[in-house]
């Protein structure tokens, strides 16, 4: 097991979600105070899961593509209640972008003959 001490990536990942866990509290704060117009689409739930996409970003250093995932769907639903009729547009969108990802991750070159591979692929 890995302290963080080792890995300071670890350290980094934790530090950037303290930093947006302390944004948060933050905005909450003044929320409470009502020092600034804080608009209140600011703390609605589709914000919430925008902001657990970042904290799942920072948590592992923004390496797995969970946190974009979270941020796409909360930025969906956050544009289908501000807007009227979005609903019509953002999930065809939202489908087609999906598909695009999903044909995209597929299709990387295969690992072929590059130098310091030390699998060569013989030709049949």
């Amino acid at each position: 097991m890995e302290t963080i001490i080792n890995n300071p990536s670890k350290r980094n990942g934790r530090t950037m979600a303290g930093i947006i866990i302390v944004i948060i509290g933050g905005l909450l704060l003044i929320d409470q105070f009502n020092l600034f117009f804080i608009p209140e689409w600011l703390f609605s739930w589709p914000m919430w899961i925008i902001a657990y996409g970042l904290y799942m970003g920072g948590k592992y250093n923004f390496r797995k593509p969970i946190w974009i995932w979270m941020i796409v769907l909360g930025g969906s639903f956050l544009i289908t209640e501000n807007f009227d009729n979005a609903d019509r547009v953002v999930w065809p969108m939202a489908i087609i972008v999906v598909g695009t990802w999903m044909i995209m991750k597929h299709t990387k070159p295969a690992e072929v003959n590059y130098p310091g591979n030390n699998y060569k692929q013989t030709q049949a």
